[in-house]
């Protein structure tokens, strides 16, 4: 059941699908490159399941941990995204930044030399107070 309109917070809803899914993959890709052994053996012995087409691996039970944990993520990331709460508060996101006043490339232009000139001030700022402490208290000492 959709608590929302067909087409209703479609493109965030695909966009928090990718982000989860790519979360899960490399997230499950960097726990196997950290338990891996460069010696590691093949569950099953012959040619083919000593390196897996795909990944270039070894079926071994870290690659197989690997697979279960990241299909066990992928399930809990799509139990959570087809919870009646989620989709609503992706629609409700959605809908909020369509009413966002964006600004101009000429505006954001303007900020960031703002941003930088006050980052230059204060960092010289800084450093002639850091210089002056520092003669100050070599002198003293």
């Amino acid at each position: 059941m959709e608590p929302q309109k067909a087409g209703q917070g479609t493109l965030t809803r695909l966009i928090t699908w990718t982000v989860l899914i790519l979360a899960v993959a490399l997230g499950c890709r960097e726990l196997y490159a950290w338990i891996q052994s460069p010696n590691d053996r093949a569950l099953v012995p012959g040619e083919w399941f000593r390196r897996l087409p795909i990944v270039s691996a070894p079926l071994s039970w870290k690659m197989l941990l690997c697979m279960v944990l990241g299909v066990g993520l992928l399930l809990f990331v799509r139990w959570t995204m087809r919870r009646p709460s989620m989709n609503t508060t992706l629609v409700e996101t959605e809908l909020e930044m369509k009413k966002i006043s964006w600004p101009t490339r000429q505006e954001s232009f303007n900020a960031m030399w703002v941003v930088v000139f006050v980052t230059v001030v204060l960092t010289g700022t800084l450093a002639a107070f850091d210089g002056a402490l520092h003669l100050l208290l070599r002198f003293i000492f």
